[in-house]
C-alpha cells in the first residue's frame, strides 16, 4: 500500500505533455528526516526531477530533460549494480523514521524497493547506486530553469532570446539540424548558430508575444 501511494504521488508530479503517455518511473529515491523529504526521479522520458517538501508543502522543484548520451550512463550505471543492491542489511520498507526510499524499476529487472538509513553501513552495491543518485540529483538540482527552457525549445522565426554577450537578437530562419539565422537587435549583425553551440550563444528564449 505505501508502494503504491509513493508511485501515485510520483505520478502526480510527473512531467507530461497532452497526448502523451505517463513516463514510466526508472528509479526514485525519497529522502526524509523529520520534516523535509527530498524526492529525486529518473523517468523513462529521460526527464529528471527533483522536488523538495517541507513540512508537507512543496519549497523547490526543478527538471531536466537528459540528452541520449547522459541517459544512457545513467541508466548503465544503475544496470551495473541493480541486481545486488540492498542485499546486506536491508531495512524493510517503513521501518525507518529518518533515512531513504529508493524504488527500481529498471528494464530487464524485476522491481525492487529498499530503505536505508543514514548511519547504516551500506554493501558496495548499494553505496555504488547512492553515489550515482547523489550525481543525478546535484545535476538535476543545479540546472537553471533557462537551461532547461533552452533545451526543450522549438525555435521558430520571430522568437526572440537574450545573448550571453548581452543584448537580444531575433530568429529570422530556422534552418534543418537546428541551425538558426537570428538577428542581434540594435546591431542588425547576422548571427549563424547552430544547435550545438545554442547553449553558447543563447543565455536564455524569451516568451512569445501572445
Amino acid at each position: 500500500m505505501k508502494l503504491f501511494l509513493v508511485l501515485a504521488m510520483t505520478l502526480a508530479v510527473a512531467p507530461v505533455i497532452a497526448g502523451q503517455e505517463v513516463p514510466n518511473v526508472i528509479i526514485e529515491r525519497h529522502w526524509f528526516h523529520g520534516d523535509r523529504a527530498v524526492r529525486v526521479t529518473l523517468f523513462d522520458n529521460q526527464m529528471a526531477v527533483t522536488t523538495v517538501r517541507e513540512k508537507g508543502n512543496q519549497v523547490f522543484f526543478r527538471q531536466m530533460t537528459l540528452d541520449d548520451g547522459e541517459y544512457e550512463i545513467y541508466i548503465k550505471a544503475f544496470a551495473e549494480v541493480a541486481g545486488n543492491v540492498g542485499a546486506e542489511g536491508r531495512d524493510p520498507l517503513g521501518a525507518i523514521d529518518s533515512g531513504a526510499k529508493i524504488s527500481l524499476n529498471l528494464p530487464g529487472f524485476a522491481p525492487s524497493s529498499f530503505s536505508y538509513s543514514p548511519i547504516q553501513m551500506l554493501d558496495l552495491p548499494t553505496a555504488r547506486l547512492v553515489a550515482v543518485l547523489d550525481d543525478l540529483q546535484q545535476r538535476v538540482t543545479e540546472v537553471s530553469p533557462s537551461e532547461e527552457a533552452l533545451r526543450l525549445w522549438v525555435p521558430a522565426v520571430d522568437d526572440q532570446v537574450e545573448l550571453f554577450v548581452g543584448g537580444t537578437a531575433t530568429v529570422t530562419e530556422v534552418r534543418e539540424n537546428g541551425l538558426l539565422i537570428m538577428q542581434q537587435s540594435g546591431t542588425g549583425i547576422i548571427l549563424v548558430v547552430p544547435r550545438e553551440e545554442w547553449s553558447m550563444i543563447i543565455l536564455k528564449v524569451l516568451p512569445r508575444s501572445l
